[in-house]
């Protein structure tokens, strides 16, 4: 008999220590080549922010990719497949606003991917030469679509602006996206009821501190994409902006 309650024992605690591991929530990035790129040359915060967080108790999944808009992650079947993945306490970076800019149009360069502007209910629908009718939606539309089927399963939306170009305006300071894209992700993100935060303003701070040649430095060949300095910079900004709203849970896996 004791040997009997022994082995019950056991399988008790095999079975408590299983779903305690299964409890191990997933971070989610789901974004561009800002976020995710090909960490050699060029990096995307999307990586560089793993070693902000701890790794024991959290897992990230870097689902980013070069060159995608809200609307071709859509289209393409990317964001499916992180919500087939998510499972309550997960959560879900989102971060777009790099390659939306092109005209829906299917005769234009990049307008298969580029959305309506803002975050009304607006559409358009594409008539594609052999393939089916596409209807594209605005910008904030996308946003909706992505925090919403996150909620649905039980995540956590964190939504976040672009990060800043390597561009300044006629008084010397970095462009900022806050009359476009970062306010449309903020506005969005205020009416679901769910944490944003301004990686594009912080880290334009932070250039704005530096000279012209030490934010070159922090480049690649163009004014979008990073290299590693840089993507260190954006992660340093994003959990910038986490701490600053400690109630996200997310707070719980940084570093300390």
């Amino acid at each position: 008999m004791k040997k009997i309650k022994y082995v019950f024992a056991l399988l008790m605690m095999v079975v408590i220590g299983s779903a305690f591991i299964q409890q191990k929530p997933t971070l989610y990035m789901v974004g561009d080549s800002t976020m995710h790129n090909n960490d050699k040359e060029l990096w995307g915060w999307g990586t560089t922010i793993a070693w902000q967080l701890d790794t024991n108790r959290i897992t990230v999944v870097n689902s980013a990719m070069a060159g995608r808009s809200t609307r071709s992650f859509t289209r393409e079947g990317r964001w499916a497949k992180v919500v087939a993945s998510l499972k309550p306490g997960d959560f879900v970076i989102m971060g777009f606003g790099h390659n939306e800019g092109s005209k829906p149009d299917t005769a234009k360069k990049n307008g298969d991917r580029g959305v309506l502007r803002g975050i009304s209910d607006d559409s358009v629908t594409l008539n594609w030469a052999n393939k089916a009718p596409e209807v594209v939606h605005t910008y904030g539309w996308y946003f909706r679509k992505f925090i919403r089927e996150a909620k649905a399963k039980g995540a956590n939306p964190i939504v976040v602006s672009m990060i800043p170009r390597r561009e300044w305006d006629k008084d010397g300071k970095i462009i900022l996206a806050d009359k476009d894209y970062g306010l449309w992700a903020k506005q969005v993100a205020e009416q679901e009821n769910v944490p944003f935060v301004d990686v594009n303003t912080i880290t334009a701070n932070k250039y704005n501190q530096l000279t012209r040649e030490q934010v070159f430095a922090l480049f690649g060949t163009d004014h979008t994409h990073t290299n590693k300095a840089g993507a260190e910079i954006n992660a340093q900004s994003f959990v910038e902006g986490l701490k600053l709203q400690p109630s996200i849970a997310l707070n719980n896996y940084v570093k300390k």
